[in-house]
C-alpha cells in the first residue's frame, strides 16, 4: 500500500510538473497576444481620431459648398486644352500669386479661384480633395487640388504653385493608393478621394 501511495504520489507530481510547464507557456503566450492587441488597439484608436477629423473637415466643406452649386454648372463652349496649352495659361493666370492665409484662403479657396479663372477661358477644371495620411509619419493629410481632362488625358494641378502632374496612363487618383504630391515630400496614401467640382 505505501508502494502504491508511493506511486501515486510520483504521478501526481509529473501531472502537475507537466501542467506548470503549459501553464507558464500558456501565460507567455498570453502576454503576447495582450502586448500585440494593445500595440493594435492604440494604432486603431489612432485611425479613428484620423477618421473623425477628416469627417469633419469633409462635412464641413460639403456644407460650404452646397452655398455655391450654381458653380458646377456645364459648360456650354467647352474646350479642351493640350497639356502644353494649359501649362501656357497658368503662367499667365494670377491664382498661384495669391496669399494662403488659414484658415480664411487655404488650398480649398485656391483649387476654387483656379477652376473659375479657367471657365472664364471655357476649360472644365473640376476641384478635388484627397483625405489620407502621410505614408512616413501617419500624419493626416487633407488638400484640395484641382483636376482636368486635356487632350493627352488626365491631368491634376496644383493651385498654389501652378504645376501641372499627371499618374502613369492619365489614370485617376484612387482610394488605397500611396501618392506623392506637388508641395509635400513625403508620399502620401490615399483614405478619399472626394470630386467637389466636376471635371
Amino acid at each position: 500500500m505505501f508502494v502504491v501511495s508511493i506511486i501515486i504520489l510520483v504521478i501526481a507530481s509529473l501531472i502537475t510538473a507537466r501542467l506548470t510547464i503549459v501553464l507558464n507557456v500558456t501565460e507567455s503566450a498570453y502576454s503576447d497576444l495582450l502586448s500585440k492587441f494593445n500595440v493594435i488597439s492604440g494604432q486603431y484608436d489612432i485611425l479613428l481620431s484620423i477618421n473623425d477629423r477628416l469627417t469633419k473637415e469633409r462635412d464641413n466643406i460639403t456644407k460650404i459648398l452646397e452655398r455655391y452649386t450654381w458653380l458646377d454648372l456645364p459648360l456650354e463652349n467647352k474646350s479642351v486644352p493640350s497639356i502644353n496649352e494649359l501649362k501656357l495659361w497658368l503662367q499667365i493666370d494670377k491664382t498661384d500669386e495669391l496669399k494662403y492665409d488659414d484658415p480664411d484662403f487655404t488650398c480649398f479657396q485656391f483649387s476654387v479661384v483656379l477652376m473659375l479663372h479657367g471657365r472664364a477661358q471655357h476649360y472644365d477644371i473640376g476641384v478635388i480633395a484627397i483625405y489620407g495620411y502621410n505614408n512616413k509619419t501617419g500624419e493626416p493629410f487633407s488638400h484640395s487640388i484641382n483636376a482636368i481632362i486635356t487632350t493627352e488625358g488626365l491631368v491634376y494641378i496644383e493651385p498654389q504653385v501652378g504645376e501641372v502632374w499627371w499618374l502613369e496612363d492619365h489614370s485617376q487618383i484612387t482610394n488605397g493608393t500611396v501618392q506623392v504630391f506637388p508641395m509635400f515630400e513625403d508620399p502620401i496614401h490615399i483614405v478619399e478621394v472626394f470630386i467637389f467640382f466636376d471635371y
